[in-house]
């Protein structure tokens, strides 16, 4: 597991990219680099580095990154807002289904880059 992170007992963000200003904020302020900006300059979440912080939720001024518990659902249904830092262990691979399933999750994460 990644640092030695159960990665299951994470609940992660989502972010609606069409409300995102590229201000970097959310990047600026996460403790375990897990937001970048993407090829458009929008915040992406790296999936496995979420380990909860929430201060990229509180430093967004647009207001468009939630709690995966509190995303609209149809934030949850666009594609890009996230990505794979790396291959996930089988193990792994289970616990993002599982994430995906619990909260609502419709698309696939993009793969690692």
């Amino acid at each position: 597991m990644a640092e030695g992170k159960d990665l299951s007992q994470f609940q992660r963000v989502v972010i609606d990219q069409d409300l995102c200003i590229s201000c970097g904020a959310c990047v600026a302020v996460c403790p375990w680099q897990a937001l970048e900006l993407d090829e458009n300059a929008k915040a992406r979440l790296i999936w496995e580095k979420c380990y909860d912080d929430f201060s990229c939720v509180a430093a967004c001024p647009v207001k468009c990154i939630y709690k995966v518990s509190e995303a609209p659902e149809d934030a949850k249904k666009k594609p890009n807002w996230y990505r794979l830092g790396r291959q996930l262990s089988p193990d792994e691979q289970k616990i993002l289904q599982s994430w995906k399933a619990k909260y609502g999750i419709q698309v696939d994460p993009l793969p690692p880059s």
